[in-house]
């Protein structure tokens, strides 16, 4: 459902916003270093590269972009003793007004891709915060396996759904200052993260409040996506792949997700391999009476910041609304799905 005055989220970072010709400046730095990646496609790596990416669990690169600060915290789904990576921006008022409690984004990166690739997103957040045009919210940018999907792996050696459902969530409700309820709780992803943003929410739409799927990787045809991004998390099972998929798990928890649950599906009009794939499940989302926004965003690919500049209003209404004392609808679960 098309909804012109709400839409786009683009996260910040804790410092003031970009805005001097110095700061310019060490931006172009952080940019160069790669602190800053951009969320833009890049060719595939090597399969010696991927095999490596494939249990990088923890990020190597330890130093932070600028608002955000690194952390490890234990996967018991993995087993004992191992642990995993995350970035976590702590907004504004965070460490003066110790007794208040922030609702939580989780940005999920894309495809060969790592929690960095999150960072313009927490900028473009940071500055809406500032400027009084989103409520307070910390935003989690998990170090996802970069071509995990989101997805329990069929072989079940890479868990990465539980690590992040089981895990990671617990975890940051136990560690910072969060509103641990479904109506703060919103999730977020671009390409492969935006078809775990869809995988995640609706799969768990008690506990998941807000979803927003940003040029979401959702083609329906296993074989449409090349070998070495599926292998490892779907081997070459056609029906693991559509159990999975948003496609079915919209059709199953249709009843759930009609009832409170923010959700909004962005594209961009000139990205040519995902595009009717995205135009379609609008469709079908609008055929099962699944309320959402969705925007189609002109001159814009497979881009993340592309289409979030393009949105009319930087995408902000949509969060000041999902995170809004009225927002998204009833405060659902507080407990991480078993």
């Amino acid at each position: 459902m098309d909804e012109p005055n709400n839409r786009g989220v683009r996260m910040a970072r804790a410092l003031r916003p970009i805005t001097t010709p110095r700061a310019t400046a060490v931006l172009t730095v952080v940019l160069a270093a790669g602190l800053l990646p951009s969320v833009r496609a890049q060719a595939p790596p090597s399969p010696s590269r991927i095999a490596e990416l494939s249990e990088q669990w923890v990020d190597p690169v330890t130093e932070a972009p600028p608002g955000t600060t690194y952390h490890l915290f234990e996967t018991a789904a993995r087993g004992k003793g191992t642990q995993g990576s995350y970035l976590v921006y702590l907004p504004p008022s965070y460490e003066k007004e110790t007794a208040r409690r922030y609702p939580v984004l989780y940005w999920l990166h894309g495809g060969f891709g790592n929690a960095r690739q999150g960072a313009w997103a927490v900028n473009h957040l940071d500055e809406g915060i500032r400027a009084g045009l989103v409520p307070e919210t910390i935003v989690v940018l998990p170090q996802a396996l970069p071509v995990g999907w989101y997805v329990n792996s069929k072989n079940g050696k890479r868990p990465i759904e539980d690590v992040i459902v089981k895990d990671l969530i617990p975890h940051v409700d136990a560690t910072y200052h969060t509103l641990a309820r479904r109506d703060s709780r919103a999730i977020e992803g671009m390409s492969m993260g935006g078809y775990g943003a869809l995988h995640l929410g609706m799969k768990y739409p008690d506990f998941f409040g807000t979803i927003s799927s940003v040029a979401p990787a959702i083609l329906q045809d296993l074989k449409d996506e090349p070998r070495e991004r599926t292998f490892d998390t779907f081997g070459e099972d056609e029906a693991y792949y559509d159990a999975n998929g948003p496609w079915t798990l919209a059709r199953q928890n249709a009843p759930a997700l009609t009832k409170g649950c923010a959700i909004r599906l962005l594209a961009g009009d000139e990205d040519a391999r995902l595009r009717s794939a995205i135009v379609a499940f609008h469709e079908l989302l609008t055929e099962l009476g699944i309320l959402h926004q969705f925007s189609e965003v002109k001159g814009a690919g497979h881009v993340y910041e592309d289409i979030v500049r393009g949105l009319p209003d930087g995408g902000f209404a949509f969060w000041r609304r999902a995170f809004s004392p009225s927002g998204a609808g009833p405060a659902g679960t507080d407990r991480p799905p078993r």
